[in-house]
């Protein structure tokens, strides 16, 4: 080698990464902007940026990074050193607020900041900012590039891979250069034993979650899940087919009603591991190439532990390809597409059921829920009375054991599983707070806030739920649908309703024009029973999104648009909602015809209970009284008139 080629790799040897970690967080930063669109940061322009850390423990080690980020080898250039700000602990944030902070904002061109949540950024942090950005997962591919950068090769991606995941300032201790690579595989290796120790730590603690028995207020969603228990044993023993078993399934319901906890209980009954997903965190990884490798990798992990449950929450998140359009379609039906691939199991899937989770089951590509996929679907409704007062005894465990606690149950009616987990977690906030076991007056103190009805309020509520009651009953044959009960409460709940009239649809109907149109005067009977007897209706029937108007509005929509049951065959739309509503908003001869089958179909109830008059009357009287009626209550008062 001469001096020249000497002097060279001196050159080389001064500009070459020497901290693997610091080198990962640089390229996370510099992915993150590109991303983003951001690329205005990164040629050095005037810029104040915030990035959310995913790991904490990794602030040190970005901020490191952030000081390198312009950092250009060719001395003749500018050398650009940006002002690092961190609100990612406690110190670093006493650190930032003994300075002026819009000084600092003002006085330097380039400002990047740090913290572990959005919210953490002060607000004029975010006014000055260009944007606030979400840092990616340190993946492989980052692992890789920045071992090279430090002059290590040579390193399998199956030893780097182990420390994906770990603490950045791990990384920079473990994979150094001018350690052997022997030394460095090493370290790997001590670190995958480490993970295997945790993750052998997670699996028992498993043990400690509740199974479905354990559980309540489940439904069809338990029963589902204590027969597909029955199948995994039988299939484990050899008595059972994988053909046979039902390999995915969709878990619908309002939000909290306890979909992960399901999830988490169906892997304890059925004695298999559970691995949980979700879209966000397999786009967490970077580009849809990188995506695409996290999702094909936690379906490859779910077969390797076979049998085992794969749950992927918010599955609505992927989008409808029906619906696709804009500079995202592409983007958006290529993840579509390989998501079915993965629950098709081209390489086989075999002994890995998929259960999938949403809030909003209409807005789900119609492929992903063919059989053979998530062809099954089970809902988790609101718990009611029993499963209420269930759930609170799950929570309260070996406390208030000889409590009544049907009146606490009652006065929690709409509330979801997760809210009745909050109100005993505040009841043992407050006796700790006084350091004492906890008593059954702290459940109490935790209850939502409920509203006393008026004498007024409460006597309109009876007189609505009194309609709904009496039409649903005459008009059940020709509507396909049976009462099942009304109630009214004199507190208002946390659904805001001061009542409610359940009606269940009877199987195995076919419905024509005339079925729905019973189904709408159902709807709106209750605002014709206060026009009825008050001679004006309130605003109880409309304003949300389950409210009788809006129902009432579907119904004679989705007949006109979908079903070919209105004024013409044609089919213009889906019988989803948001499409429907939709195509109502913009179609103004649609919105006349509706409202022509509305109001005789409000009409048409106020006939009805013009016919019986004597019959509403002893149903009202009965509401006042009891706050609750059935069927059966209805038939007596009938009979008896």
């Amino acid at each position: 080698m001469n001096l020249r080629d000497l002097s060279r790799s001196r050159v080389v040897s001064r500009q070459r990464t020497t901290d693997v970690g610091v080198a990962v967080a640089r390229q996370l930063l510099v992915r993150s902007l590109r991303q983003n669109r951001m690329h205005h940061v990164l040629v050095g322009c005037v810029s104040v940026v915030g990035f959310v850390l995913r790991n904490a423990a990794d602030g040190e080690t970005f901020e490191e990074a952030a000081r390198k980020l312009y950092r250009n080898p060719d001395r003749a250039k500018r050398v650009i050193r940006p002002e690092i700000l961190s609100w990612s602990s406690e110190a670093s944030v006493r650190k930032t607020r003994e300075n002026d902070l819009g000084k600092t904002l003002a006085g330097n061109d380039h400002v990047i900041g740090f913290a572990h949540d959005e919210d953490a950024f002060p607000l004029a942090f975010r006014l000055a900012a260009d944007g606030i950005l979400s840092l990616p997962i340190p993946d492989l591919s980052a692992l890789k590039a920045a071992s090279r950068a430090a002059g290590i090769r040579g390193l399998a991606d199956e030893v780097l891979a182990t420390a994906v995941g770990e603490p950045l300032a791990l990384v920079s201790m473990v994979i150094k250069p001018g350690r052997s690579r022997l030394h460095i595989q090493r370290s790997l290796s001590r670190v995958k034993k480490d993970q295997l120790a945790r993750s052998s730590q997670r699996r028992s603690s498993v043990v400690t979650m509740p199974s479905l028995d354990d559980l309540h207020g489940l439904g069809e969603a338990a029963v589902w899940g204590r027969e597909l228990a029955k199948d995994l044993d039988d299939y484990r023993a050899g008595r059972l087919p994988w053909a046979d078993v039902d390999r995915g399934v969709l878990v619908s319901g309002p939000t909290g009603t306890g979909k992960t906890t399901f999830a988490q209980a169906l892997a304890r009954t059925c004695r298999v591991p559970i691995h949980i997903h979700s879209l966000a965190r397999w786009q967490a990884a970077g580009y849809l190439n990188d995506l695409l490798k996290a999702m094909r990798k936690a379906f490859r992990d779910a077969i390797l532990n076979a049998p085992s449950i794969l749950f992927v929450d918010e599955i609505d998140a992927f989008g409808d390809r029906e619906t696709l359009g804009g500079k995202n379609e592409q983007y958006t039906r290529e993840v579509i597409n390989a998501f079915l691939e993965c629950l098709d199991g081209v390489d086989g899937r075999e002994g890995v059921v998929v259960v999938g989770a949403t809030n909003l089951p209409a807005k789900i590509d119609k492929a992903i829920l063919r059989p053979g996929r998530l062809g099954k679907q089970v809902k988790i409704p609101l718990p009611d009375l029993d499963a209420r007062i269930g759930i609170l005894r799950h929570h309260l465990r070996g406390d208030c054991v000889y409590a009544d606690l049907a009146d606490i149950a009652s006065r929690l009616e709409g509330a979801s599983g997760a809210v009745i987990e909050q109100v005993v977690r505040d009841a043992r906030r407050k006796a700790r707070s006084e350091r004492r076991p906890m008593a059954f007056a702290d459940l109490l103190h935790g209850l939502p806030v409920r509203i006393m009805q008026t004498a007024e309020a409460f006597h309109e509520a009876c007189i609505h739920e009194a309609g709904h009651a009496m039409v649903g009953y005459l008009l059940a044959e020709l509507s396909g649908s049976r009462l099942v009960e009304s109630h009214v409460c004199r507190e208002v709940g946390l659904d805001g309703s001061g009542g409610r009239t359940v009606m269940k649809q009877i199987p195995g109907r076919n419905l024509g024009r005339e079925a729905y149109l019973a189904q709408i005067t159902i709807l709106l009977a209750g605002l014709a029973a206060e026009e009825f007897v008050l001679g004006h209706y309130a605003d109880g029937g409309g304003g949300s999104e389950d409210s009788d108007l809006r129902q009432a509005t579907l119904v004679a929509a989705t007949m006109e648009i979908s079903l070919g049951l209105g004024e013409s065959l044609v089919y213009l739309s889906s019988r989803r909602p948001n499409d429907v509503m939709a195509r109502l908003r913009k179609d103004s001869l649609l919105n006349q015809i509706v409202a022509k089958t509305l109001n005789e179909c409000f009409e048409r109830a106020k006939n009805i209970l013009a016919k019986h008059t004597a019959g509403l009357g002893e149903i009202i009287r009965l509401l006042s009284e009891r706050q609750k009626i059935s069927k059966a209550d209805i038939e007596t008062q009938l009979r008896s008139i």
